[in-house]
């Protein structure tokens, strides 16, 4: 996922594309369960999300000279948990 902003037309467009959604909703189709289980895939989601951005900083940091062994102490890792866990990243 690319972290460079977006155009404010780009916004209002999927602020359309997101009201039209909620205007052709059907509430028979949505699914229902807890709060708690919402939330939890919330979380899940936002995890997500940010372990590309930490590896899309990986990735960067090392095309830049970063060692394991610096990126691993700002991930509050060891260099070799560092390349273990990030090192297939770099490639892509």
């Amino acid at each position: 996922m690319s972290t460079a902003r977006r155009s404010e037309a780009e916004i209002l467009a999927e602020a359309d594309e997101i009201a039209a959604w909620f205007e052709n909703l059907d509430p028979s189709q949505v699914e229902q369960g807890p709060v708690s289980e919402y939330l939890l895939r919330r979380a899940a989601r936002a995890r997500a999300q940010c372990e590309r951005e930490v590896e899309s900083a990986v990735r960067k940091a090392r095309s830049d000279g970063a060692t394991w062994c610096r990126i691993g102490e700002i991930l509050g890792l060891d260099e070799q948990e560092a390349r273990e866990t990030y090192g297939l990243v770099e490639a892509h």
